[in-house]
């Protein structure tokens, strides 16, 4: 018994030890995938994809066509459908539009997720995609399998222990000590291999992307950075207009960081914005009913 005990734990030590290396290859296999040249001029929303992943472009996407006026958000954070001639040059704006146009009254939460699912979206993540930034959707299916391998062999390594504990019991020996002490650490070792995984699944940038998006950060320091580009590297924290970003996040009810940015959720008034990017200015004054409840260059309403 004792001997079957120390074979199964040595084979369980060895399927796990190749199991490690192999999942170890997919990761460096997926870090070297990185084909673009480095250091691109890249758009605002495409940075914020970098920074924040899509719910960072649809905020972006919300705070600048609330701000310009393109949108109008009321009080408690409802995003208004607001009449205009005007067509966006941008694919991810005009998905918001769209989505307003269809659902007006919607939260800023909701509309964020509803841009998120757009397939101007998912043409953004396949763009970035293409230019080595992002990792491929299916970088790490094979280690996700790998993983889960491991998972498998980390929970019999660790159930073996305790029928190796019961043989050291009945029987004081050197093969009934090994087994137990092998298997625990198999299972340890797995154990941690699975979470690093975990970790390295949850980095989508490549290391082209990462080193693009650090130059961004230093090239428009926050607090320095002004504009669309603000927004995208930190955030709804970046909005000029104090009214129109207490709008902008009271639909979230909590305290958010996203990119670097962060941003307190409170009451406020509403005032909207004039341009192409959030400003300080108020066309409507700080919460005047004569806007009908509305910010960012809701005047005159829907």
């Amino acid at each position: 018994m004792d001997l079957i005990l120390l074979i199964v734990s040595v084979a369980l030590a060895a399927l796990a030890l190749s199991t490690a290396t192999a999942l170890k290859r997919e990761h460096a296999a997926a870090r070297q995938a990185d084909t673009g040249p480095r250091l691109r001029e890249l758009g605002h929303y495409e940075l914020a994809y970098l920074a924040g992943g899509a719910y960072q472009v649809a905020e972006t996407a919300i705070a600048l066509l609330a701000g310009s006026g393109d949108l109008r958000v009321s009080r408690g954070g409802r995003v208004h459908q607001v009449h205009s001639s005007v067509v966006s040059r941008e694919p991810i704006e005009e998905a918001v539009l769209g989505v307003v146009a269809s659902r007006s009254g919607l939260p800023v939460s909701a509309l964020r997720i509803e841009t998120t699912r757009t397939l101007a979206m998912d043409a953004l993540d396949r763009h970035l995609e293409g230019l080595g930034l992002i990792q491929a959707d299916d970088a790490l299916v094979r280690a996700g399998r790998l993983s889960a391998r491991l998972r498998t062999l980390s929970g019999m390594a660790f159930a073996f222990v305790a029928g190796a504990v019961l043989v050291l019991i009945q029987g004081v020996s050197l093969l009934a000590a090994l087994a137990p002490a092998l298997l625990a650490v198999t299972g340890l070792m797995a154990a941690i291999d699975v979470r690093r995984h975990r970790r390295a699944a949850r980095v989508t940038l490549t290391p082209s992307g990462q080193e693009t998006l650090d130059v961004a950060r230093r090239d428009n320091p926050r607090g320095t950075a002004e504009g669309p580009v603000a927004i995208a590297l930190y955030g709804l924290g970046e909005v000029r207009d104090p009214d129109l970003q207490v709008e902008l996040t009271a639909s979230t009810g909590r305290r958010r960081r996203r990119g670097g940015g962060a941003y307190v959720v409170g009451a406020g008034g509403c005032s909207g914005a004039g341009g192409s990017s959030p400003s300080s200015g108020s066309s409507c004054g700080g919460g005047s009913s004569s806007c009908g409840g509305g910010c960012g260059g809701g005047c005159g309403g829907s």
